[in-house]
């Protein structure tokens, strides 16, 4: 089996050239995969040069028209040969896989407010409906976090309604919880929006734990020190970087490119995105009060937090909350964390990371975007996103390849009463 790849306008093409047997099905179900991690979801099987076509050659076919169909894409067989054609006839697929069969017509998003490029990759710029402005709070103390001050009597009590959104160091409520018992382990990263939360707790959890907003029932959190805002996204950011020297863009490379379109000095934004890797760190069991050493400093730091190690090839999609801030007010300071060697340009950010697949193109909404990673997948963990540049041993930062960000300008930054 060979295969020669081309483009032609939004169609990628592949011509297929020998026996679509169980021989070479893995072969080709590679090489459609790559091609839909490379950013394409409209496919062109090209079979002019396939005689002869198995059940373990169209069960591939069957896999990724399913799969691109449920990313607004398609896949269809274009030039079969007489005796793939009769095959597909007798098995009543032709009119399924040949040609349009009209389940797949990709969406159609309105025309960007702006488009323009940065090293390569390429960011469309979309308006949103904006009514209410946002409004960020910070709630609790985390300068007591590494002295391990920190007790559950003076949590804060947030719901997560569905103009709501944040991070923190979160737990849900329970029964142990609710009885007063000081019970730190069940705090961890958490994150919400969109009317779903999502928290991993420092104790033997090996996953995360979520809650869905459904009817009456609203996620509620209990939070330890986090940020967290309410309003409307006023902005949507379609952005692709595989023309980009390494095929991605940096977390903070990104959102400062998207602070300096908008002319946003204090960003809030939601991102979800196809990931080459997410670095980032979360809590292993929660500090206890130190003898005056700080719980930051190593080999301390080991004994109640794990990092992300490497990056290598750990493509995911990771759904992001956070906010960026240019020179931040001093109410705000101990939240954030500088991106990059501006120390000016600070922001506070967790990521739910999810097993990659790709994501739908043009205009998306986010509720039902946010809603179907949780119906489709669970996620692997809660990270708080990180940037380790140590010259030979650090692994840097998260990378997209390509995703959408929700985001907006921050009209309010207020600490908790």
């Amino acid at each position: 089996m060979k295969i020669q790849t081309r483009c032609n306008q939004a169609k990628y093409i592949l011509e297929l050239d020998g026996r679509l047997d169980a021989s070479w099905s893995a072969y080709v179900d590679a090489n459609i995969e790559a091609a839909i991690q490379g950013g394409h979801h409209e496919i062109d099987i090209d079979l002019a040069k396939v005689d002869y076509m198995s059940s373990a050659g169209i069960g591939v076919l069957l896999k990724y028209r399913k799969k691109l169909i449920g990313v607004q894409g398609c896949l269809r067989v274009i030039h079969p040969t007489e005796n793939v054609l009769s095959v597909l006839r007798l098995m009543r697929l032709s009119e399924l896989l040949v040609g349009d069969s009209g389940e797949a017509v990709p969406s159609t998003p309105t025309q960007p407010s702006l488009g323009f490029e940065h090293n390569g990759c390429q960011f469309e710029v979309y308006q949103l409906e904006s009514r209410v402005p946002l409004k960020c709070e910070f709630l609790g103390k985390p300068e007591l976090f590494p002295r391990g001050l920190m007790e559950s009597s003076s949590e804060f009590r947030v719901p997560f309604e569905s103009t709501a959104f944040g991070l923190g160091l979160g737990a849900f409520s329970d029964g142990v919880a609710e009885k007063g018992v000081n019970k730190l382990g069940c705090f961890g990263e958490s994150l919400g929006v969109a009317g779903v939360v999502v928290q991993h707790a420092a104790d033997d959890s090996r996953v995360p734990d979520y809650q869905l907003r459904h009817e009456d029932l609203v996620p509620e959190l209990r939070v330890l020190y986090g940020i967290f805002c309410k309003g409307d996204f006023s902005h949507l950011v379609r952005f692709e970087a595989a023309e980009s020297s390494k095929g991605t863009i940096g977390y903070s490379e990104f959102v400062s490119k998207v602070c300096d379109q908008l002319d946003c000095p204090n960003l809030a934004f939601a991102i979800i995105a196809e990931c080459a890797s997410v670095v980032g760190a979360r809590m292993l069991r929660f500090p206890e009060p130190t003898d005056g050493q700080s719980h930051w400093e190593f080999p301390r730091i080991r004994d109640w937090l794990t990092f992300t190690s490497e990056q290598g090839e750990n493509r995911k999609l990771a759904l992001v909350v956070g906010i960026v801030c240019r020179n931040p007010p001093e109410t705000a300071k101990a939240f954030l964390r500088p991106l990059g060697e501006d120390e000016h340009f600070c922001g506070h950010a967790h990521a739910a990371d999810f097993s990659y697949r790709p994501l739908p193109k043009g205009v998306l909404d986010l509720t039902s975007t946010v809603r179907s990673l949780f119906e489709k997948d669970t996620p692997r963990s809660v990270l708080h996103l990180m940037m380790d540049s140590r010259p030979i041993e650090g692994v840097g930062e998260t990378e997209f390849m390509r995703g959408a960000c929700w985001c907006g300008p921050i009209k309010d930054l207020a600490p908790a009463n």
